[in-house]
């Protein structure tokens, strides 16, 4: 671990009981229960108090020296579940939701997640739920985002949904809405709304890299083992090109950790933190990256080193 330095992963995942129990509905039988979904994954079970798959989560952070962790909700009774882990944990856990602005409640789902659950972010995937981010209906989540002083998440480029594959389910993906460009209008309409980029852009870095060299509210996470790189193109390089175009306080350390037993994905820490290093990043700067400006973003209280 970085030495004393306040480590934050700003991209991990809650996957909590009632999202598993989800898909098991949607098995249609093919999945009995959790139990029998969670073997079929290879992952633990998680616990049905999610309050104890908080303090998992928070054991993780003390066996790897975090300071804490932002956990996102896939759906909105799941982030009625991870609010319960957050307010058990509120120095360790903050909790992002995603909705979908198709929704016809997407609007009063966002209000009551921001703003009754406490959840400090929003989390959309354009790819998943099929449209363009600077749609009208779009535009009323980033109004939410702004009143409630959260940032906006959204995932472009490549996306891949293993759950979905492994039930031989439709992912629904379709790629077209998953250009970084597409939210150059909105992010030049909303200046005061912070957007999150994860995965470098995932497979689409220059957009993304365009896009934030025009737009300053427009951040990047690091997370997972972004094996969208191909060569000669490699992780370094794409840090590099990415630290030229936004500087360390545009940039948020992430590993998109998920499940048990795999737990917290230090493997990815190590390969990042190796590379800050490599790349000459002052102790200031690696600090920016590590956890400075998420809880900036989020204004956080994480007072755990």
């Amino acid at each position: 671990m970085a030495k004393n330095m306040k480590i934050i992963d700003a991209h991990t995942h809650f996957f909590s009981y009632t999202w598993m129990d989800h898909f098991c509905q949607l098995s249609q039988g093919t999945i009995a229960d959790v139990a029998e979904l969670a073997q079929l994954l290879g992952w633990d079970e998680p616990d049905r108090d999610p309050v104890a798959l908080g303090k998992k989560w928070v054991a993780q952070q003390e066996a790897h020296g975090l300071a804490g962790q932002i956990l996102f909700a896939s759906k909105l009774n799941d982030a009625e579940a991870l609010a319960a882990a957050v307010n058990a944990n509120p120095g360790r856990l903050a909790g992002y939701v995603m909705v979908n602005p198709n929704d016809a409640s997407a609007r009063n789902q966002t209000q009551y997640a921001l703003n009754l659950l406490g959840m400090k972010g929003v989390l959309l995937f354009p790819a998943m739920h099929h449209f363009r981010t600077s749609d009208a209906a779009a535009c009323l989540i980033y109004d939410e985002a702004h009143s409630a002083d959260v940032p906006v998440f959204i995932h472009f480029g490549r996306l891949s949904i293993p759950i979905f594959q492994k039930l031989g389910l439709d992912d629904n993906i379709d790629l077209q809405y998953s250009n970084p460009s597409d939210l150059r209008q909105a992010a030049s309409d909303f200046r005061e709304v912070n957007f999150i980029i994860p995965h470098f852009g995932c497979g689409m870095l220059a957009e993304a890299l365009e896009l934030a060299g025009a737009c300053e509210n427009i951040y990047f996470d690091t997370s997972s083992s972004n094996s969208w790189i191909q060569p000669p193109l490699t992780l370094e390089q794409v840090f590099r090109q990415t630290l030229d175009v936004v500087g360390p306080e545009r940039l948020l350390f992430g590993t998109d950790s998920s499940t048990f037993p795999r737990g917290w994905r230090k493997d990815i820490f190590d390969k990042q933190i190796g590379i800050l290093t490599e790349l000459g990043l002052s102790s200031a700067e690696k600090q920016m990256v590590l956890g400075g400006n998420v809880a900036r973003l989020l204004k956080l209280n994480f007072t755990h080193a």
